[in-house]
């Protein structure tokens, strides 16, 4: 007996059934491609928005600071007014008012992250005071600050103006 002759329709058939697998497998090549670049896509719209994100942050700070610093000098000139305003020793409210204005435009700042330097008794750090006068002292106060001239304020961790200041030197120098 010889053996059966195959089924012309079944030799088409595993054709087919091999053609359909190659093509199948072309698809899931394509799939994984399209998702891995998908993916790539997505992580460079993530670190775009990031980026984006940091950089509005950093303008709208550095904007902030500079409004800050520009407040500042009204807090300097407020405090003139009270110095000339206690030693006319008149209007009396008038003062009171212009104090109440200061210390409530300082308040206002200091909740946004405005920090007053200390100075008077510190030793002169040149990162955070700027020595603009010196006075004659013993050895032992040398570099230490005597007097502050103008206030100085770091705005959320970063110095907008330093402490102008006094600082002893020794007499010997």
């Amino acid at each position: 007996m010889s053996p059966p002759e195959p089924n012309p329709k079944s030799v088409l058939q595993r054709e087919d059934v091999e053609d359909l697998r190659k093509a199948l497998e072309e698809e899931r090549k394509k799939t994984e491609e399209y998702l891995s670049k998908l993916k790539y896509l997505q992580a460079d719209f993530e670190n775009s928005k990031r980026r984006i994100l940091s950089e509005t942050r950093a303008v709208s700070d550095s904007g902030v600071r500079e409004l800050v610093r520009e407040l500042l000098t009204v807090i300097d000139e407020l405090d003139c007014a009270l110095e000339v305003g206690k030693k006319m020793h008149e209007n009396k409210a008038m003062v009171e008012g212009v104090a109440l204005v200061r210390q409530k435009l300082l308040s206002i700042l200091q909740k946004d992250g405005l920090v007053k330097i200390e100075a008077v008794g510190q030793k002169l750090d040149p990162n955070k005071h700027e020595a603009v006068l010196r006075c004659s002292a013993e050895p032992s106060k040398e570099g230490i600050i005597l007097e502050e001239i103008r206030t100085g304020y770091i705005f959320k961790g970063q110095m907008i103006r330093p402490s102008l200041v006094k600082v002893a030197v020794s007499e010997s120098k």
